[in-house]
């Protein structure tokens, strides 16, 4: 009886061992996450302690050290993002590489034999790879396919509504052009057809300047010559004499 109790109570811590193992494996990535973060922090922490015992200045070792904190956890961020190309995955994935190797060369800087000689050279390092790191997050915010949509709907906007004003432009020279050409019609039904033109290019911008000889047609001559007609009294009609011939 008593090895029953003892074989089921082995059972039991083993079996509850083994659950337990398996929710641990389930945190597999937070774990290695937050450790990989206290590295990141450790090394940071070195990289101070170092520059500063080289430069003496706190403000450019603080400087040093979160010019390769901060970049590493922008990368780690940008990897995690689920809108993110493949190729830009990676690029986050090494340039976080390289804010953490920054952080380990800076913090061994003082066992390999780097002097205080070497401070600004260390230093000016760090302000290039703050610089690569700066164009290369410009590329992946400006090639972010959210940043891309957005364009893309702006420009197709953008040509739509020229479109538009386009089209509206082309309505109100089509309708003005209609006009003209009516206008134009009812003048060479009134008028000869040459003495027409004749007075639309004198009145064009381009012929104000000079004065065009402009034709008398036979047309213009008829009316001119009804009109001198009209006007001319009867023969025999004076104003100042006596309408009689004969007189008493």
């Amino acid at each position: 009886m008593n090895d029953k109790k003892i074989s089921s109570f082995l059972q039991s811590e083993e079996s509850s061992w083994i659950d337990w193992i398996e929710d641990l494996t389930e945190y597999a990535p937070v774990l290695l996450a937050i450790f990989s973060n206290a590295a990141v922090i450790f090394a940071d922490y070195r990289a101070f302690d170092v520059m500063y015992q080289m430069t003496g200045i706190w403000w450019k070792a603080l400087s040093a050290s979160l010019a390769c904190a901060i970049p590493f956890i922008l990368w780690e961020i940008a990897w995690q993002y689920s809108h993110v190309a493949k190729s830009w995955r990676t690029t986050s994935l090494l340039m976080a590489g390289v804010a953490f190797a920054t952080s380990i060369i800076l913090g061994i800087a003082d066992y390999v034999g780097f002097t205080s000689d070497y401070a600004d050279l260390l230093l000016g390092g760090v302000v290039v790879l703050t610089a690569l790191h700066t164009v290369v997050g410009l590329l992946y915010f400006y090639n972010d396919p959210r940043v891309a949509r957005k364009r893309k709907a702006s420009k197709m906007m953008s040509q739509m509504q020229d479109q538009h004003l386009n089209a509206g432009v082309a309505n109100a020279l089509l309708e003005h052009g209609a006009y003209l050409l009516e206008r134009l019609e009812q003048l060479n039904r009134q008028y000869d057809p040459e003495d027409v033109e004749d007075i639309i290019q004198l009145l064009s911008p381009q012929n104000r300047s000079t004065r065009l000889p402009v034709r008398t047609s036979k047309k213009m001559t008829a009316h001119t010559a009804v009109s001198s007609t009209a006007q001319k009294p009867p023969s025999g009609i004076d104003g100042n004499e006596n309408p009689s011939t004969g007189g008493r």
